[in-house]
């Protein structure tokens, strides 16, 4: 079997969409959340996409109740969102096609393997309890939550973190990221990047000139050169 990671000592999944399909879970997990707190609050999966896509964002109930004016406890309607979010993850979630042959390449060349994301434990706990089987029990070896930083993706210090807990060089690091704002941010750190976007993503939020892969075929990934230097998927 070709080595398609050759070069790499570390790879980095950038958010619960690299991982699975899960932002229809969570938009539902929201909206039930605001008929348990007696709000008459509703998104639609156009005003939940605009929440999201406000990058460095810690809370959406509360940038939500800041745009109309209202004043609600955005902790307490964020606690409620992330139980229900993780049980309908612990339900029903399967790997987006790509995601176990890119697991199984790392784990079995020893390679590093980290998970970022801007979730609570919570949820990131439900959807890797829901997949075990599909990643035949292959775990990471270092994962940053959204408790572990203060600031947020664009901004690289969740990756940072990440890196470090790997032990690892961040030139010698493939960072798969779902968004363009995490794109951004392990560019900034220093690795190698491959955009892999959710549903959510938007058309040119990531750097123009960074490969995307809409199927995680891992013949496709970027590999550095020998200088270091990130050379891009082909098209």
């Amino acid at each position: 079997m070709s080595d398609w990671l050759q070069g790499y000592d570390a790879v980095i999944f950038g958010g619960l969409g690299t991982l699975a399909d899960c932002a229809e879970l969570d938009l539902a997990a929201w909206n039930a959340a605001f008929r348990i707190h007696g709000l008459d609050w509703f998104w639609s999966w156009e005003t939940y996409a605009s929440l999201t896509n406000e990058v460095g964002r810690r809370h959406l109930a509360a940038a939500y109740a800041a745009l109309h004016g209202e004043d609600h406890r955005a902790d307490a309607l964020d606690a409620t969102h992330q139980k229900i979010f993780a049980a309908k993850l612990a339900q029903n979630i399967h790997l987006r096609s790509g995601v176990r042959d890119v697991l199984r390449a790392a784990a079995h060349g020893g390679r590093g393997l980290g998970f970022v994301s801007r979730s609570d434990l919570m949820p990131v706990r439900a959807l890797l309890g829901a997949t075990a089987r599909a990643r035949e029990g292959i775990s990471f070896d270092a994962v940053i939550l959204r408790g572990d930083v203060t600031r947020h993706a664009p901004h690289p210090e969740a990756i940072q973190s990440c890196i470090r807990a790997l032990e690892v060089p961040a030139n010698k690091v493939l960072a798969i990221v779902d968004r363009g704002a995490a794109a951004y941010a392990a560019l900034d750190a220093g690795c190698h990047v491959v955009g892999f976007p959710s549903r959510l993503a938007e058309e040119g939020e990531f750097p123009a000139d960074l490969p995307l892969l809409h199927v995680l075929d891992i013949t496709k990934l970027a590999r550095p050169s020998a200088d270091g230097q990130g050379q891009h998927a082909a098209e």
